[in-house]
């Protein structure tokens, strides 16, 4: 991916590899930002990019009481394909003092409850 910018590489892994089309240019620019001062790759952005995505997708869902099936299954559907990239982010990447593995599962089980 040379000659791209962090932003780019980073969209374009969640377009490609994750499926997360058209992301929020603000959420995703301050990923970007913040990142850049922890030296942060493509892949770190990405799935801190999937973290914020998913936490808002949930609560709304519950706010507003509608489409939570469809958002569970999203999320699922875009963690089994960012599973498979994750190794490429850096080992020590945190999120919110919690690391991205115990905060994504979090989102997958709060994901879960949708469905109750």
């Amino acid at each position: 991916m040379f000659g791209f910018g962090l932003k780019d590489k980073a969209k374009k892994i969640l377009e490609d590899d994750i499926g997360v089309f058209s992301p929020t240019p603000s959420w995703l620019n301050h990923i970007v930002s913040e990142g850049k001062k922890q030296e942060y790759n493509e892949y770190d952005i990405a799935i801190c990019y999937c973290i914020t995505e998913w936490d808002f997708e949930i609560d709304q869902a519950i706010k507003f009481d509608s489409n939570k099936e469809y958002i569970h299954q999203q999320i699922k559907s875009q963690r089994e394909k960012l599973s498979k990239i994750e190794h490429l982010a850096h080992q020590d990447l945190t999120f919110q003092d919690l690391s991205f593995r115990k905060k994504i599962d979090q989102i997958v089980k709060k994901s879960e409850e949708l469905l109750k």
